[in-house]
């Protein structure tokens, strides 16, 4: 079934509260890695406002990986949905709370389930790793977005949360869009702590994993929500429960049958 505007719209508005809430997390874990990456520019390029440009290119690079990926993750929740009984919307939108209680409890350091699919994910780039050290140094833009490319392959229970929401779109196009818009939120925060790495311990202790926390479970409250009115409008057959913006094409689908 083709992607709804109005659910395609919810589905980004999501991708957007999801990395926004996880920023936090994505300081305190990619800042150095993004710190590291500027180290492997040399010295003589990456002066001044020259360092932002190369930044900005491995982030272009990781987010590209995120969007092939998503676009995958798509793909195959378009099976699976179709496959699943009951309205899939719903069904992807209570799937997307449960994946945000699970990175509630991930930021927390208590996410068993996503530390151990980052597990698997290790595997894989150790595999990868060692073409990280054919692009070095990092001497040319095309070297900056094929690293960054393969920094997007990293594991990292935040991104797999984020590809999961991808699959819950149920086509490839709006899995694209979903990584996209949740790459392009993290891009500036990883960014700024390659640039002003001292600055990364605050966010690794404090208050402020418990903050990423408060709000990933607060969205998740959102999909649970969202999810209940969809079903309830399903089994009595009135759309007024069903929150506005996904309304229209909850009734366009009752039209078609």
């Amino acid at each position: 079934m083709p992607e709804a505007p109005e659910s395609l719209l919810a589905l980004l508005a999501s991708a957007f509260l999801l990395a926004s809430a996880g920023s936090v997390h994505c300081i305190g874990m990619c800042g150095g890695i993004s710190s590291a990456l500027t180290f492997s520019i040399p010295e003589q390029r990456r002066q001044g406002k020259s360092l932002w440009g190369w930044q900005l290119l491995f982030g272009a690079g990781r987010v590209s990986t995120y969007v092939v990926l998503g676009s995958l993750a798509g793909a195959l929740g378009k099976v699976l949905l179709e496959w699943l009984p009951g309205p899939s919307m719903a069904i992807g939108l209570a799937l997307s709370g449960v994946l945000m209680l699970l990175l509630s409890g991930y930021l927390l350091g208590r996410g068993v389930l996503l530390k151990k699919l980052e597990g698997i994910g290790t595997g894989l780039w150790r595999r990868l790793q060692p073409l990280t050290r054919r692009l070095l140094p990092v001497d040319h833009p095309a070297k900056a977005l094929a690293l960054g490319g393969l920094w997007g392959l990293l594991p990292c229970g935040l991104v797999y949360t984020a590809l999961a929401l991808a699959i819950t779109s149920g086509t490839a196009l709006a899995g694209a869009l979903v990584m996209l818009c949740f790459g392009a939120v993290t891009v500036m925060p990883v960014a700024t702590t390659g640039v002003i790495a001292s600055q990364l311990q605050r966010f690794r202790t404090g208050p402020w994993p418990k903050v990423a926390a408060l709000l990933t479970l607060m969205l998740a409250l959102v999909f649970f929500w969202q999810a209940w009115s969809i079903s309830q409008g399903t089994h009595t057959g009135h759309h007024g429960a069903m929150p506005p913006a996904l309304s229209p094409s909850h009734q366009h689908h009752h039209s078609d049958t």
